[in-house]
């Protein structure tokens, strides 16, 4: 499949905007094409929708990217499954796109490390570390005491000595 880029994350999202209804939440490394902050290619598209009308609404999605000459692969519904297994997750969004019908919205900086930390590949590494860049930058509140929560409880788990050593990093970063 063809990598995504920055201009076409913006003509998708106002397009979805327009075609879809409720509340969605863009995550993974899609959010980072679409903030102008993407380190690495990405191939799918990861807008999850945050109730049963909206998860109704994914051949809608799929149409919209064979409009857009995507293949409709591009669609990613998997983070749906993980996002819904994060206890009061819709506490910690944050608006991104607003219609008279649909509100397009992406994770703080917590939610998405927890995320992203459950798997902690590489490419998780480093768009844990992008995020965590634009959010300082925009002067965004980051809760570092809750960060290290998420990098702590994640330690506790059987993981990889290679997860543990991108764990260490994320460490050392909040203490720069």
């Amino acid at each position: 499949m063809k990598s995504l880029d920055h201009k076409m994350m913006e003509k998708f999202l106002k397009e979805a905007g327009g075609v879809l209804e409720g509340r969605w939440v863009l995550i993974g490394g899609t959010l980072l094409l679409a903030l102008e902050e993407a380190v690495r290619p990405t191939v799918d598209i990861d807008l999850v929708g945050l109730g049963k009308e909206e998860l109704s609404q994914t051949l809608a999605l799929m149409k919209l990217s064979e409009k857009l000459g995507l293949p409709v692969e591009t669609i990613n519904q998997a983070g749906s499954y993980f996002l819904h297994k994060i206890k009061n997750f819709e506490e910690k969004l944050i608006p991104l796109l607003k219609t008279k019908k649909c509100e397009i919205l992406r994770p703080n900086l917590e939610l998405y490390w927890e995320l992203k930390v459950a798997r902690l590949s590489e490419r998780d590494l480093d768009d844990c570390l992008s995020y965590f860049d634009y959010v300082k930058r925009k002067n965004e509140v980051v809760d570092f005491k809750k960060l290290k929560s998420i990098l702590k409880n994640r330690v506790l788990k059987d993981i990889s000595s290679e997860q543990k050593n991108r764990i260490a990093f994320l460490e050392k970063k909040l203490k720069e």
